[in-house]
């Protein structure tokens, strides 16, 4: 924990060091650029949304996110002062400074806030969302009417006027129906190779290295994909939204698809956040914040049976049981991957699971211990 804590002190120093010797303009909300249809100097990151059907009948409700920043201009002296910052902290980052700079450039984004987009979703009804925040952000849901078609995934689409033709951004929609399966899961050292409880590691794997998948977690979901008929799938990670391009890729590379929830942080200067990457203390901060995701998708879909999965390095075993422990016909099974060098004492996982039957929950090293499961049927171990 000590040689963390200083590895910590030490990166900390790095970036601001060479923020000082690189000088990059400060990064705060703007209030003076007319509010309403975005402008042409903005952009907008629209994330793909679940979809379920209100108590209206055939109607549908989509849960919509986005930022909207100013349009961004390559900055040499940001990649100078990043790259050397995480340099001296003894991470090579050769031929992957590309990678570096797409995951850093939206935690610099200027936010535009008073933006309200105009969003068309094949099939459903066209919509107007509500204004941005102060931040940037908006994460409203929206009646979208009937919707025509099966219930197969679909395109949102927007535009933001341009120059010469408008530029479009877009995202998917994930309709599901309120009853069957869906499943929750953890990103970080559960489905991707995340080095949580190693700092410098963590930081290597969040910016610099591609991202690699957990051996046989593929294999897994594909297996739950096909066995629990096409459910609902949500990816729920304590990584920022700032992140959200680079992992959705990753997820849907090697991953049934669905929307991924990921945390809504603005950070306005380099040095907070180099901070957060590195912070250890997040545990109930992320226990709390995945708990509240959990009790919204309750909300979405009162009816269905979740299955959900995370690991040990943090906060997974107690946010799932403590939703398990209040909505018992909600979670059908709960899984946890052990992580070397986590707290994987049985009296933690005891602790923890207190109240929720043994036979919901189990504790795993190899994802091919859970291939015999039947879990559709609530064999959970």
């Amino acid at each position: 924990m000590h040689s963390q804590r200083l590895l910590q002190v030490a990166a900390i120093t790095a970036l601001t060091s060479s923020v000082f010797a690189n000088p990059i303009p400060p990064r705060e909300p703007t209030d003076n650029i007319p509010r309403g249809s975005p402008l042409v100097t903005d952009e907008i990151l629209l994330l793909d949304a679940p979809a379920f059907k209100s108590s209206e009948g055939d109607q549908w409700t989509a849960s919509i996110r986005m930022f909207t920043h100013l349009r961004q201009i390559d900055s040499k002296i940001f990649s100078t002062a990043l790259t050397t910052a995480i340099e001296a902290l003894g991470i090579e980052i050769g031929n992957k400074a590309s990678n570096v700079l797409e995951r850093t450039k939206l935690f610099l984004a200027i936010p535009r806030s008073g933006i309200e987009v105009d969003l068309d979703i094949v099939g459903c009804e066209s919509i107007l969302t509500g204004e941005t925040s102060k931040t940037g952000l908006l994460e409203q849901s929206i009646g979208i009417g009937a919707c025509s078609g099966s219930l197969k995934q679909r395109v949102i689409s927007g535009s933001a006027p341009g120059f010469f033709k408008d530029r479009q951004f877009e995202s998917l929609l994930f309709p599901s129906l309120p009853t069957g399966f869906g499943v929750v899961s953890d990103v970080d050292d559960t489905i991707k190779v995340s080095h949580v409880l190693d700092t410098k590691l963590k930081l290597q794997a969040a910016l610099v290295d591609d991202h690699v998948a957990v051996d046989g977690m593929p294999e897994l979901y594909s297996k739950w994909d096909g066995e629990l008929g096409n459910p609902a799938w949500f990816y729920l990670t304590g990584s920022p939204y700032q992140l959200y391009p680079s992992l959705r890729k990753f997820i849907f590379d090697e991953y049934p698809q669905g929307p991924m929830i990921t945390k809504n942080i603005t950070y306005t200067d380099i040095p907070n956040l180099f901070k957060y990457i590195v912070d250890e203390d997040v545990d109930e901060i992320l226990g709390d914040y995945k708990i509240t995701q959990l009790e919204k998708l309750r909300s979405f879909y009162p009816q269905k049976k979740f299955i959900t999965i995370g690991d040990s390095t943090q906060a997974d075993p107690e946010a799932y049981a403590e939703i398990a422990r209040r909505y018992p016909d909600f979670i059908q099974c709960i899984f946890i991957r052990k992580v070397d060098g986590a707290d994987n004492r049985f009296e933690r996982f005891l602790s923890a699971f207190a109240g929720v039957p043994a036979s919901k929950w189990t504790v795993f090293t190899e994802p091919s211990e859970l291939l015999r499961l039947d879990v559709a049927n609530g064999r959970c171990n």
